[in-house]
């Protein structure tokens, strides 16, 4: 049998070669779906003096129309941006008293943009640390003080501008390749759950307020809505009596348009709907025994047609290792 640091490395090597893999991405690095707390528990909030760590690496795609150089002009039809975005999270969690968790996230963010326009290919790179992430989520009730089945959370964002956000590349200054947005943003939402005999549902619903950050550009508001069903751990004989614990994700995003300097980015913003079907192993034989875990997923939008002016978002690639102490 493999050892548990053999195996805790192996995992932090998988999480890591996801960020190299060649994706493509664009835009707003802050109107992602999907929850970025949700752990395998299925709940914010741990117990009292508990400390999780998390990593996680992404991987996604899109492209739409170009930002125009000057406000109130529409840049040609065929331009287009289209970009490779992959990023390295980092999230640890602390909870100091019960009901109580506070939790810290920052990227590291590779960026590769490549604009068309009047038939002619500019390609713009950057790379380094992102916006770092404040949360404190708090539990409002459940039905049992210690493991409840039944709970609701309340969560509160607050990001700070840490990331570079206004370098020059190539000689010109794009919001859309800074690693940070140079604006405070807030955020607050509601999240609960309820365990069933051999499955749990968790949902949460947030509301994400951007500012104007660095370079006369404010990302459009942001609201999240996430539905997650997750079986009880499976084993698997083949493989030795190691656990799986499969689920499936519906992440909903709705968010308004960006503004350059007052003016409305026509080729941002709007909703889409995306499944995310996940697998998560625990590195033990007992379901009950907290222990580091794989977590592995591919987020798939149903459809594109939802969102402002044009704008095509792909296949999303996650992969994550969680280590409780």
């Amino acid at each position: 049998m493999v050892s548990r640091p053999h195996r805790i490395s192996a995992a932090l090597v998988a999480a890591c070669v996801s960020v190299t893999l060649p994706s493509e991405s664009r835009a707003c690095s802050v109107c992602q779906c999907g929850d970025p707390l949700y752990n395998q528990q299925g709940a914010g909030t741990q117990e009292a003096s508990h400390f999780n760590f998390y990593m996680e690496g992404s991987a996604f795609t899109k492209s739409s129309g170009a930002l125009a150089d000057t406000p109130g002009e529409e840049p040609e039809p065929g331009d287009r941006d289209r970009s490779f975005d992959r990023a390295l999270t980092v999230f640890a969690s602390w909870t100091p008293v019960p009901r109580v968790t506070l939790t810290a996230s920052v990227p590291f963010r590779w960026i590769t943009i490549d604009s068309k326009s009047g038939g002619e290919t500019d390609t713009s790179n950057n790379r380094g640390f992102g916006d770092t992430s404040f949360y404190l989520t708090t539990r409002l009730w459940s039905d049992l003080e210690r493991h409840p089945t039944t709970w609701l959370e309340l969560r509160g964002l607050v990001k700070a501008p840490t990331g570079q956000s206004d370098k020059k590349i190539n000689g010109e200054a794009d919001p859309h390749i800074q690693l940070g947005t140079g604006s405070w943003d807030f955020g607050l939402g509601l999240s609960g759950g309820h365990h069933f005999e051999h499955f749990a549902l968790y949902s949460n619903v947030f509301y994400r307020v951007n500012t104007l950050g660095s370079l006369h550009y404010e990302y459009g508001d942001v609201f999240l809505a996430n539905l997650i069903a997750t079986s009880e751990a499976l084993p698997v004989s083949p493989l030795g009596g190691m656990l799986l614990r499969p689920g499936v994700e519906l992440n909903y995003r709705y968010s308004g348009h960006d503004q350059f300097e007052d003016d409305f980015y026509s080729s941002s913003g709007g909703s889409i709907l995306n499944v995310t079907p996940f697998l998560e192993v625990p590195f033990t034989l007992r379901d009950d025994v907290r222990a580091p875990w794989l977590r592995l997923a591919t987020r798939l939008p149903l459809t594109s047609d939802w969102l402002f002016g044009h704008q095509h978002e792909s296949i999303t690639y996650l992969v994550g290792i969680g280590v409780p102490f």
